[in-house]
């Protein structure tokens, strides 16, 4: 009798774990509305946060979205809280280890400005090549058993490049400079301009329970920053990395490696990534590599987040697996030559339901307690700071939020004499050839810098977004070209920092006012097609004193975009 007792309950627990069997590692994109409608549930029942190191899993998601008290959310909350569990159900793999599906995303839209002689250049866009849409894109999504997920994101897009812009990044560029033109990459011959570097996403996501792999290509984002994020942000175009996360009701650890193009990749005609370029000179740059761990932890009754990022920019010739170590503390490998440590600090408190204040702090350089600041050996101070506060309230029938955000950046924060935090993607174009582009990996406006930013949002899930933001910038001479330099003169240098030695260049103002409205007319309708037609509008004005730091150069844009998407 008990051994029949025994087989029921073993048949049924098998049959059962078949019925619930399931494919959570979907990754959700970095851009999703989910990020700022679980953060305005959580801030509802007097959370702080959810995980702030993004993108989640669909499991991740679930997890993070169980915690929620439903008697505490309002009546607009709960209807958010069922919309989001219906959209990303984990996907069902009952008696079946394939399954897929293929997209298709037709985007229009059209770039119109006022002042296409100053403002030529992505840099000048509020809305800019990140931004905007490919005229046709193809996700394609694979699902393998319960355990691994892949997506590739197929697109007919425009390139940065040019036949203005030949050899380098900061010529003017057809796309950016006229007064009016749409994302058509056909323009001229089939591919002179078509981006060639797709896909921008190119994932494989594995786990099983609280654990999950990712290998490939994708936006990253890490923090509680409006304007960026002071360790990974996803003003990238994207990070090519292999990341390890396991997830817990009070506890987060992530695990990062992501690897970018060489500092000596810098020839129009260079194609290998050995230790000598076309012309066989020797480099031992040839590997750059950001390193990280994260820990991520919830307290004081979910009221309080604290996360710690400890991270290291390795470059050199060959790769020592030595410093791969993930448990390891990088800041005591003392290899100066070939890397530069960061420690960053995030604390994320809910004084009050529907209230959310943030602090952030990144350190690359410090002095200890009693350094000597007036040798010639000293260091300059590379820190970085940002501080904001978020509310968010149930109006009508969807929320609205408002926030405002300070950020100081160092005039030598992620500048380091031999390793610094300037990261280069090599972009190929029929038409150019080789250019390089370059960005801070870090704070998307980088270092000597400081920006007070304000807006407020209302947004209905799936109707429609709203949005009016004002940014104003100051930002100093120092910038991703600055040497590096020790001693008394660089070490009193202030955020802005206006060199007296040269008349011609001061401090850099910048005001930007952006607004954004999309919606989704046709969301009534019993058709899922038209229920996915999306019309996209935005009207921004920048005004620049002394525009890139060069004096008495005083310049404004109003720049409108308008765009019509669609998903299949």
């Amino acid at each position: 009798m008990k051994r029949i007792i025994f087989l029921s309950v073993l048949l049924l627990s098998l049959a059962t774990t078949s019925v619930f069997s399931t494919n959570k590692q979907e990754l959700i994109p970095t851009d999703s509305y989910v990020y700022a409608s679980v953060k305005a549930l959580y801030s509802e029942v007097g959370f702080a946060p959810p995980s702030l190191s993004v993108p989640w899993s669909v499991g991740e998601l679930g997890d993070i979205l169980s915690y929620i008290p439903q008697e505490k959310l309002s009546k607009q909350g709960k209807s958010l809280l069922s919309e989001i569990q219906d959209r990303f159900t984990p996907r069902e793999m009952i008696e079946k280890t394939f399954d897929g599906r293929i997209g298709f995303e037709p985007t229009l839209e059209t770039y119109v400005h006022k002042d296409e002689e100053h403002y030529q250049l992505e840099t000048d866009w509020i809305y800019n090549y990140d931004s905007r849409k490919p005229l046709i894109g193809i996700p394609i999504e694979i699902f393998l058993t319960d355990y691994i997920y892949s997506k590739t994101d197929l697109a007919i897009l425009q390139t940065r490049n040019s036949k203005n812009n030949i050899t380098n990044i900061t010529d003017s560029s057809e796309i950016f400079s006229p007064i009016f033109t749409w994302n058509n990459p056909f323009s001229e011959a089939f591919v002179n301009h078509i981006d060639l570097n797709f896909p921008e996403k190119a994932v494989i996501g594995l786990g099983s329970g609280r654990l999950n792999l990712v290998i490939g290509r994708d936006d990253l984002n890490w923090g509680s920053g409006r304007t960026g994020s002071l360790t990974i942000g996803d003003h990238l175009d994207y990070y090519d990395f292999i990341r390890f996360s396991t997830f817990h009701k009070n506890f987060k650890y992530t695990y990062l490696l992501a690897g970018f193009d060489s500092p000596s990749w810098l020839s129009t005609s260079q194609n290998s990534t050995s230790d000598e370029d076309d012309d066989t000179t020797v480099v031992d740059d040839n590997l750059k590599m950001y390193v990280a761990h994260r820990f991520e932890f919830r307290m004081f009754s979910n009221r309080m987040t604290f996360a710690l990022t400890e991270a290291m920019m390795y470059q050199t010739s060959t790769l020592d697996l030595r410093y791969l170590n993930p448990a390891l503390f990088y800041h005591n490998l003392f290899i100066r030559g070939n890397s530069n440590s960061t420690l960053a600090l995030e604390l994320n408190v809910n004084p009050y339901k529907n209230l959310h204040v943030y602090g952030n702090i990144i350190i690359d350089e410090v002095p200890y307690p009693g350094e000597d600041q007036t040798s010639s050996g000293a260091h300059p101070s590379g820190v970085g700071q940002q501080y904001g506060i978020e509310g968010v309230y149930p109006l009508g029938k969807g929320y609205l939020s408002a926030f405002a955000e300070f950020v100081h950046t160092d005039p030598y924060l992620y500048l380091r004499d031999q390793v610094d935090y300037i990261v280069n993607r090599r972009i190929f174009n029929m038409e150019s050839g080789f250019s390089v582009k370059k960005n801070f990996l870090g704070y998307e406006y980088g270092n000597d810098t400081i920006v007070i930013a304000t807006g407020v949002d209302y947004w209905i899930s799936s109707i429609l977004s709203s949005s009016i933001s004002a940014t104003y910038m100051l930002h100093g001479e120092t910038n991703m070209d600055t040497v590096w330099s020790m001693g008394p003169d660089s070490v009193s240098k202030i955020t802005p920092y206006d060199d007296p030695a040269t008349a011609d260049k001061t401090i850099e103002k910048t005001l930007k006012i952006s607004t954004n409205f999309e919606i989704f007319p046709f969301y009534t309708a019993t058709s899922k097609h038209l229920q996915n037609l999306s019309v996209m509008n935005q009207l921004d004005f920048i005004n620049h004193t002394n525009k890139d730091n060069t004096t008495g150069l005083n310049t404004f844009d109003i720049q409108w975009i308008f765009g019509i998407n669609w998903k299949l």
